[in-house]
């Protein structure tokens, strides 16, 4: 059976912790965010005058990417105890896809897991977490984690794929974005440089290549790299990424006081970018 996922509200309050009826802390802190939380049993935060707090899993699924099931409610007592309420759900229970803005959760301990008869990882999920460790599935995380933002963890998935098969289709670009974004321009160039060799036609990497050396300010390696980038769009298919690398050479060119060459690819550029696009659009914000 298909999960089914319907709107669950996931608080966005951020509370340091919360207080049983004696007002004793019951270590619940809400500090984690849900990519810190794959494979947990969570709590999410409530409003103060709710009487209960949310409770369920965190786990990914391969189409719907982080995955909050909720399970039921839960009080704490005055004396510590938790106390696990099922009744507002039924099997399945709702699950809600977790998006870039959902609001930081508990880690529920697991000394509370008999207590609530939970299992460390639910039955219903196990089949979520049959997989090997395949170059595809790390791929997949790899690009999971790079879309929400996380791209030191993208690493971690993304180089043992790498391990086994560097030039597996789309890997180097995921690679190469998670290094840039973590600003590790060197390990950035390794990857490139080695992707260039094994496809020396291929204008992203050239793009890609332009991009950190112009990031590290090294103008004279940047300014032939994408040189040779925009030399290699020979269809219009690559106008869109002709277009970036001319007008990065551009902005180079400003920056080294070369008004002349400044305006020509500026002009390159803006020839090449579709009208409406971002690039486009970007272009134009130079004064083209």
């Amino acid at each position: 059976m298909k999960p089914v996922f319907i709107l669950l509200l996931v608080c966005t309050y951020s509370v340091a912790f919360c207080q049983n009826d004696s007002g004793a802390d019951t270590s619940l802190k809400f500090n984690k965010r849900y990519t810190q939380c794959e494979r947990k049993w969570v709590v999410l935060p409530k409003n103060d005058t709710a009487q209960s707090y949310i409770y369920g899993f965190v786990y990914i699924d391969a189409h719907a990417g982080f995955t909050f099931i909720a399970k039921g409610k839960l009080k704490i007592n005055s004396s510590g105890h938790y106390l696990s309420d099922t009744s507002m759900f039924k099997n399945p229970y709702p699950r809600t896809r977790l998006s870039r803005n959902a609001g930081k959760m508990a880690l529920l301990s697991p000394e509370h897991f008999e207590e609530m008869g939970l299992d460390p990882l639910p039955v219903g999920l196990a089949t979520y977490y049959t997989y090997a460790d395949t170059l595809e599935h790390n791929f997949h995380w790899g690009i999971v984690y790079n879309d929400l933002g996380q791209c030191d963890t993208a690493l971690v998935y993304l180089n043992r794929a790498y391990s086994v098969q560097p030039h597996y289709k789309d890997l180097e670009f995921e690679l190469i974005y998670a290094y840039n974004a973590l600003k590790d321009y060197d390990n950035a160039i390794k990857v490139i440089l080695a992707a260039m060799t094994n496809d020396p036609l291929n204008v992203i990497f050239y793009r890609e290549l332009g991009y950190v050396y112009m990031q590290q300010k090294n103008y004279y390696k940047a300014i032939p790299i994408f040189k040779q980038g925009v030399n290699l769009c020979t269809d219009n298919t690559q106008n869109s990424t002709k277009a970036e690398m001319a007008i990065n050479l551009a902005s180079i060119y400003k920056t080294m006081g070369a008004d002349d060459q400044f305006k020509a690819w500026g002009k390159l550029a803006k020839t090449c970018a579709a009208p409406g696009t971002e690039v486009y659009e970007f272009i134009v914000r130079q004064g083209f």
